[in-house]
């Protein structure tokens, strides 16, 4: 299908409950990726008392992650007490990646986990559905054509029914010019309003799931600052003062608020809090299907509406406890609550169960009496990973920092019962236990299946929203807390097994134990190209998970890969345990035709044929995510001028890995060393996605590399981000000037018509055809020129349907002796999935330069 780029996970690159306000806010959980697990502090014990009182919910909508609003979040879930929620229809799949070389599922799989550790200091929960993020799109209708209207209607449907809210905000307005992600955001909240309330709608979340109806009570859209108009009468709009500090908390929400969209971190959103008043605007969206209107001249958009438990019959003896609760709050003896959330936790449980705010609050309740408890509750193993049918050490262990009468009992993953037991105060009690795991190996539910369309196939027992998936892989505490004079409160909670470590420079660190295959089998590069008939290396890392093992590895190409030839056939191993190595394989290609290799390794009586690759950074939780170990072999047609390439590495990409397969000899150049480079060593110089953006050096070596062109070099810039945020402004980048903007085409089948067909980027050494431009992956490109010095020839128009075309996807221009090059094609997506059309254009691009440079480092 048009747009959607294919969803491989590379490999290359692998060193790189809902999460809400239970055990995510600022008073339950640590903002690091491994939260502790440790009690909170008297404020945050405040703070919760406080919101046990609100029953109330307001739900956010919006396309991506770093779409929501933070401060607005902050303050609701801080402020006013509420429950706040914010569901982001794409996992960001689809953008750039300012820390490491992750793309596509990899990528969103990460600001999955930066959107967690957001809420985790905001305080709010986080939803999703199952659209896939392919791309920026400038139309909604495309939008809503390539992820199916009805399919993510039906999901942001279901997220309404399961919070229940009683206000809905949007992030955008349906108004273009906007990302099509963005408004159809809009456009599907509108329909989501009305279709909740709906029986006749989507019944089988009703008559399967255990859901019901839900009619939310307002609806607005929370205006965009950056479409306000220079002296606009903003007194139009209703408005919420978000600014403001939290007592208890002792920081402003706008602190809480920048913390949490720091989280951001792959794409570079590091936030500083503003001070003073500020001013939210917000406007009514089909008001008409308001079950309750605005007070007459209200300004507060949340104004009449009830957020007590008044709402609800029958709940007076709650409102009494809870208050009773936190008059009796004594910060230095938190244990002496027990007895009165004791009377809370009864009149919780006395609610009907079709109470939205029961269950919530139920959880909110329990998290609140480990706290007053300081009860400690961790499983650890002592390995950070289990293998199916091997023995794994576990420790369970349970503490309370107060004096207080508590009952444990555990359940391990395996079904194993250790009895109750009472904890002496201060004292840990710990149990061990060897369980025998079982089960499918982990990976995130929602990329353990292949993609339908413009969606995510989530596993099993999933529906999409959630997050990520519960843990196989835990302990089950049964908690029976004692109070002194009142009735005993018990619940359960569940802790995942998790594997310590101390780390020099970041101390105690954690990662959960993940299950996995015994062994897996990972090639080097998902894709191989192959620039002619001669043999090429296919390298698989072989890794041995927990044990030593021994046995075979094997690469095959399929049947009908009639003569292709590879050897040897396999190679036997031994790795130690946790060991790994790397063994390689001669393939000689035949024919033009792409081909899928296969690779497994055999032990034990048992075949082993999953991929992993990692994602490893402190901010988010350490993840193996596995995938069918294959590796995608492409003949082509290329030559090449200069082999010798000096690549200045920008944000990550992993052109430099692509460009070595086919024959380059790539030198990685540090541009805070450059001074020490001789850059007349190379025959080309290639700039790194990003590079002038997140190296400040640059902008001082510019004259240096405008020597090297003169001189007859060949300087490649890819693209460079200039945005109303971030500015590009007067860096100096080419020989002569020329105006980055936001300008792109997005439909990847877009036409790509020479201006000048002869021109020797078209010709030499290869020469471009339109088929080279088929295949291609998500876009055309981003960032092009939008104006140039007469002095650059664009080499390319391209429009998206509709649109006028573009010209500054490519620029060239002859200094000296050598070229310059600006091209804002996304080569950086394109090289790595094997696109031969791409490689050939590159490598022109790369030739351009005087003949005595073409031969540098040959």
């Amino acid at each position: 299908m048009p747009r959607l780029r294919r969803l491989s996970i590379s490999l290359m690159t692998s060193i790189a409950l809902m999460h809400g306000p239970l055990l995510g806010s600022p008073a339950f959980a640590d903002p690091d990726a491994s939260p502790r697990l440790d009690p909170p502090s008297a404020g945050h014990i405040a703070l919760a008392l406080d919101r046990l009182a609100v029953a109330g919910t307001v739900l956010y909508v919006a396309a991506h992650p770093d779409d929501e609003n933070t401060r607005l979040l902050a303050w609701l879930a801080n402020a006013r007490g509420l429950r706040a929620a914010y569901v982001s229809l794409t996992r960001g799949d689809g953008g750039q990646n300012l820390i490491g070389s992750e793309l596509g599922p990899l990528l969103g799989l990460i600001r999955t986990h930066e959107l967690l550790a957001a809420r985790r200091i905001d305080g709010a929960e986080q939803y999703f559905t199952r659209a896939i993020d392919f791309g920026y799109s400038k139309r909604a209708e495309e939008t809503l054509a390539i992820w199916g209207e009805d399919a993510v209607l039906g999901d942001l449907t279901r997220v309404v029914r399961h919070v229940r809210p009683d206000v809905i905000v949007t992030r955008f307005s349906i108004d273009p010019p906007n990302h099509g992600h963005h408004t159809a955001s809009a456009l599907l909240a509108r329909e989501a309003f009305v279709a909740a309330a709906d029986p006749a709608r989507f019944p089988e979340q009703l008559a399967h799931d255990g859901l019901r109806p839900h009619q939310a009570q307002r609806l607005f859209e929370n205006k965009s600052p950056w479409r306000f108009k220079k002296d606009e009468d903003l007194s139009r709009y209703l408005a919420l003062d978000v600014g403001g500090r939290s007592p208890e908390l002792g920081r402003t929400y706008a602190e809480l608020a920048a913390q949490s969209r720091t989280m951001h971190k792959s794409q570079g959103f590091g936030s500083a809090p503003a001070h003073g008043p500020l001013l939210e605007y917000f406007e009514p969206t089909i008001p008409e299907r308001w079950p309750r209107a605005l007070p007459a001249k209200a300004s507060d958009p949340l104004a009449g509406l009830d957020f007590s438990w008044a709402r609800f019959p029958g709940t007076a003896p709650l409102v009494k406890a809870i208050a009773a609760a936190r008059k009796a709050f004594d910060p230095a003896h938190p244990e002496r609550l027990l007895p009165h959330l004791s009377r809370v936790h009864a009149a919780l449980l006395a609610l009907p169960e079709d109470n939205p705010y029961r269950a919530p609050k139920l959880a909110e309740l329990h998290a609140l009496v480990l706290a007053v408890a300081g009860l400690h509750l961790e499983a650890r193993a002592a390995s950070p990973v289990a293998i199916s049918s091997e023995p794994l050490a576990v420790d369970a262990t349970a503490i309370a920092y107060r004096d207080v009468a508590v009952e444990v009992a555990l359940t391990f993953p395996d079904g194993h019962l250790a009895p109750a037991r009472t904890l002496v105060p201060g004292t840990p009690a710990t149990r061990s236990h060897t369980l025998t795991p079982s089960g499918s190996p982990s990976t995130p539910y929602w990329l353990a299946a292949p993609s339908r369309g413009g969606l995510f196939t989530p596993a099993e027992g999933h529906s999409g929203i959630e997050p990520t998936g519960a843990s196989s892989l835990a302990v089950r505490f049964a908690v029976t807390v004692k109070p002194p004079g009142a009735v005993p409160i018990a619940f359960e909670v569940s802790r995942p097994l998790r594997h310590t470590w101390v780390d020099r420079v970041h101390g105690e660190r954690f990662r959960e134990v993940e299950l996995l295959p015994a062994l897996t089998v990972t090639p080097l590069s998902p894709h191989r190209m192959f620039p002619g008939p001669a043999a090429r290396t296919v390298e698989l890392r072989v890794r041995a998970h927990g044990q030593a093992r021994r046995g075979e590895v094997s690469l095959g190409a399929p049947p009908d890969a009639r003569g292709w030839k590879i050897t040897p056939s396999s190679h036997p191993f031994e790795l130690p345990a946790d060991g790994e190595a790397v063994f390689a394989f001669d393939v000689t290609p035949a024919g033009t035709a792409p081909v899928e290799l296969r690779a497994s390794a055999t032990a034990e009586g048992r075949t082993f044929d999953r991929a992993e690759a990692v994602i490893d950074y402190l901010h988010v939780p350490r993840t193996t995510i596995l995938s069918p170990a294959t590796v995608r072999a492409v003949p082509l047609d290329l030559a090449i001028g200069g082999a010798k390439i000096g690549y200045l590495v920008g944000a990550g990409d992993e052109i430099p890995q692509s460009l070595a397969q086919v024959g380059y000899q790539v030198t990685l150049l540090d541009p805070a060393a450059l001074g020490d480079v001789d850059l007349a060593s190379f025959s080309a110089i290639v700039a790194g996605i990003r590079a002038h953006n997140v190296h400040p050096a640059l902008r001082h070596l510019h004259p240096a590399l405008m020597r090297y062109v003169e001189g007859g070099g060949t300087y490649l810039v890819q693209y460079i981000t200039s945005t109303r945020h971030r500015p590009l402004g007067d860096v100096p980048i080419g020989p002569h000037p020329f105006v980055i903007d936001q300008g792109r085409v997005t439909d990847e089948t877009a036409a790509l018509t020479a201006l000048d067909p002869k021109h020797p980027a078209l010709t030499t050494p290869n020469r471009i055809e339109p088929a080279d431009f088929s295949g291609w992956v998500q876009e055309r490109g981003l960032y092009f020129a939008a104006s140039w010095d007469e002095r650059y020839t664009p080499l390319f128009a391209a429009a998206d349907p509709g649109e006028d075309p573009l010209q500054g996807s490519t620029l060239v221009a002859r200094h000296g002796k050598g070229a310059f090059i600006y091209t804002g094609l996304a080569f950086f997506r394109q090289l790595p999935e094997g696109v031969p059309g791409a490689y050939r254009l590159f490598a022109n691009l790369l030739a351009l330069g005087a003949p005595a440079h073409k031969g540098a480092g040959r």
